[in-house]
């Protein structure tokens, strides 16, 4: 029955499967405890909790790659890829990032699961909808931020470094986050000002100049 059971979850190209559609599932299956049925597909790795309510499926009548950015995505929604992942996904810092941080305009909180970090930083809802693309993968699509809203968001919520000067916002983009200054040269220049038109940063002033004059 396991079989019938992973052919069923093999249609769901994502991986990601919620309680309800799961339980609907093991119903058409014949199966009238779905707890207990979920606790036996838990134990033979069937399925793994992402949060309540909330699954990620091995079906093998699936091979596509269970894709982290989509995981984001759905595990705490409304939400987009930013910060250091994203920063990385764009060519902007050389460290590759496991982790991913996104921006979200619920409360702030961290998802450990068996396939990373899942960290949300709450921004304003005036930031939230600037500076977003789509992305594709092989099993869905996500939405991320763009280098320029990365890196702004990047910026804008570091709290721990203090940046008063234009030189020390250089010394913060080539230090602490090396950023590959080539990649600067083709900024949107409108979601950078709109970014700080809203969150009136100097911080973000600063970023602006330093783009500018690239």
């Amino acid at each position: 029955m396991n079989a019938l059971i992973e052919k069923d979850l093999g249609q769901n190209k994502s991986h990601i499967i919620d309680h309800a559609t799961l339980s609907t599932i093991l119903l058409n299956n014949g199966y009238k405890s779905i707890k207990d049925k979920i606790d036996n597909l838990k134990e033979k790795v069937i399925i793994k909790t992402l949060k309540k309510g909330l699954y990620i499926h091995t079906s093998q009548y699936t091979n596509n790659i269970i894709s982290k950015e989509i995981i984001a995505n759905t595990i705490l929604s409304p939400s987009y890829i930013s910060f250091d992942y994203a920063l990385y996904f764009h060519g902007l810092i050389p460290e590759s990032v496991i982790d991913i941080t996104s921006a979200t305009t619920k409360r702030s909180k961290s998802f450990k699961t068996d396939y990373g970090v899942f960290s949300f930083r709450q921004v304003n809802k005036k930031l939230f909808s600037i500076g977003l693309t789509i992305q594709s993968c092989s099993n869905g699509n996500f939405l991320i931020a763009t280098k320029e809203k990365a890196l702004c968001d990047k910026i804008y919520f570091t709290k721990d470094f203090k940046i008063t000067t234009y030189k020390a916002m250089i010394d913060f983009l080539a230090s602490d986050l090396r950023i590959d200054f080539d990649e600067l040269e083709d900024f949107d220049m409108d979601i950078l000002i709109k970014y700080q038109e809203i969150t009136k940063s100097k911080k973000i002033k600063f970023l602006v100049k330093i783009i500018e004059e690239l």
